[in-house]
């Protein structure tokens, strides 16, 4: 559900507008010296109750927006008034993936000759600060649209919150409110790894990419091989910055091993890579920044002019004191929920990044879902088995289901077909780009186990493959007798199936 564009659309034409917040706030309120909050006449501040109350400005709306269409009072708990929408408007999805696409016009111009276009490739010039700009303003008119619909359409709180007893939640200003049922999607943060000496070396995140970077490194190292720190060695690797990724596997991503191998091979040929490499300590020379990394070869030391982290995720529990409301917590920070995302409170429910299933805003909006109307009488549990996820570089991936290496551990039986990109019309049209599709049937139910894409296109063409997975006994069959357009590259999907028969 894309929130800004429809939901927010539909607010603004009716002209609800109007702030919910500053409805009935007359009350100012002050603290004591014990650092209660009291109001000007000297007695505790007024306890604000709500039908439900939502954790997190990001996937927190898909509770809040379930909630405010059965006509509950919401109330909408963040800290970060200004960047409403969360990691995936602000800092994640659509900035990141607004820098991919100027990389994609970037690739397409760099290998127009293979098409008979012959560009002066030395007259192409990337202004960079015009990338960051063009990416930094659609963020900020997206936040501040999903803003206005919030203040419209619930009753926000701005600031630090924690709890303080049994669902009560006091903010840092000192409001308190409490809710028949709270919903907790706060969402995570970079994980910055314990290494010596990183404090001083002035390192990146995603996050400060997108909001601090001010100039194109001449040489990024990025600590971390997962998909943030892919989708970035692309963007700037194919904008003209030299670009080292260390990582302490032997492939990159996490990924069917046949899909790691080809993109770790495809990506080497623009990117320096550091692999089964543990950094030891970041340092700072002549004006350089880096790292000391052990590998099966000894120590080197890797230098560029500045340093990306991209080091996992961490969850955003520390700070709400949770323990007072016995929500139960794993020992990596993660909210501990059942198959139904119920938390060890009854009434207290947990999704997305913060439960550390699947870090997606698609997962986190299909859970929001689901726990919303869990905690309002229905028995629906999650199930991951469908749920697809797309890695946005070069070559691009998608894949949903059961890695070849899980059927394996499974103890599964089953048929593994594989075509690539060169093996039919439009993939060759497109120049036979490395890449394939590789599908994993059970045998003799013919249920599809799972299936994987890397190259052109892969995050969309992995669609068609999702709804046939959601379908009853999820058969292979249905894509197989499923017309395809003649040429396009849905044809490698159909030719992939066809091969299992």
């Amino acid at each position: 559900m894309d929130y800004a564009n429809s939901l927010i659309a539909d607010l603004d034409r009716a002209g609800r507008t109007t702030s919910n917040a500053a409805q009935g706030a007359d009350v100012a309120l002050v603290s004591d010296v014990s650092g209660r909050a009291v109001t000007r006449g000297g007695t505790m501040a007024a306890i604000e109750r709500y039908d439900v109350i939502c954790i997190g400005g990001g996937s927190g709306l898909t509770a809040a927006y379930y909630a405010q269409q059965d006509g509950k009072s919401v109330a909408l708990v963040d800290d970060r008034p200004d960047q409403l929408g969360g990691t995936c408007v602000n800092r994640g999805c659509i900035p990141t993936k607004g820098l991919i696409q100027a990389a994609e016009v970037m690739q397409t111009i760099r290998h127009a000759a293979n098409f008979g276009i012959h560009l002066d490739q030395s007259s192409v010039r990337v202004d960079f600060q015009a990338v960051l700009d063009t990416v930094r303003r659609r963020r900020e008119d997206d936040a501040a649209a999903v803003r206005r619909w919030v203040e419209s359409a619930f009753t926000p709180y701005y600031g630090q919150a924690r709890f303080v007893d049994d669902k009560l939640i006091e903010m840092e200003d000192g409001r308190r409110l409490t809710g028949e049922r709270i919903f907790i999607a706060a969402g995570a943060r970079p994980a910055i790894p314990p290494i010596p000496g990183l404090a001083e070396s002035g390192f990146l995140t995603n996050e400060s990419v997108i909001f601090d970077l001010t100039e194109q490194p001449e040489h990024l190292i990025i600590l971390g091989g997962g998909y943030i720190g892919c989708e970035f060695a692309h963007f700037f690797s194919a904008l003209g910055t030299r670009v080292t990724v260390i990582d302490h596997s032997e492939c990159l991503l996490a990924e069917d091993d046949d899909v790691r191998a080809l993109f770790t091979q495809e990506l080497a040929k623009r990117v320096e890579l550091v692999l089964q490499a543990e950094a030891r300590q970041a340092l700072v020379r002549d004006g350089q920044c880096g790292l000391i990394v052990a590998t099966d070869d000894g120590e080197r030391t890797v230098l560029g002019d500045q340093l990306l982290l991209a080091t996992g995720r961490r969850p955003n529990t520390d700070g709400l004191s949770l323990e007072k409301t016995g929500v139960e917590l794993n020992d990596r920070g993660f909210v501990v929920v059942d198959d139904g995302l119920r938390t060890t409170h009854p009434d207290i429910y947990a999704y997305g990044d913060v439960i550390g299933q699947g870090m997606f805003k698609h997962t986190s909006s299909y859970e929001g879902e689901l726990a919303y109307r869990n905690a309002h009488g229905a028995s629906l549990a999650v199930d991951y088995t469908a749920n697809p996820h797309a890695v946005f570089s070069n070559p691009q991936i998608g894949s949903v289901g059961l890695t070849e290496r899980a059927c394996r551990d499974q103890g599964l039986d089953y048929t593994v077909a594989r075509k690539h990109y060169a093996d039919f019309a439009k993939g060759k049209i497109v120049g036979s780009p490395p890449g394939f599709a590789k599908l994993l049937v059970e045998k003799g139910s013919d249920r599809i186990l799972g299936f994987h894409l890397i190259g052109p296109q892969a995050a969309d063409l992995i669609h068609e493959v999702v709804v046939a997975m959601n379908t009853p006994g999820a058969k292979a069959q249905r894509v197989r007798d499923s017309i395809h357009v003649h040429p396009t590259l849905a044809e490698l999907v159909k030719q992939v199936f066809d091969a299992t028969a």
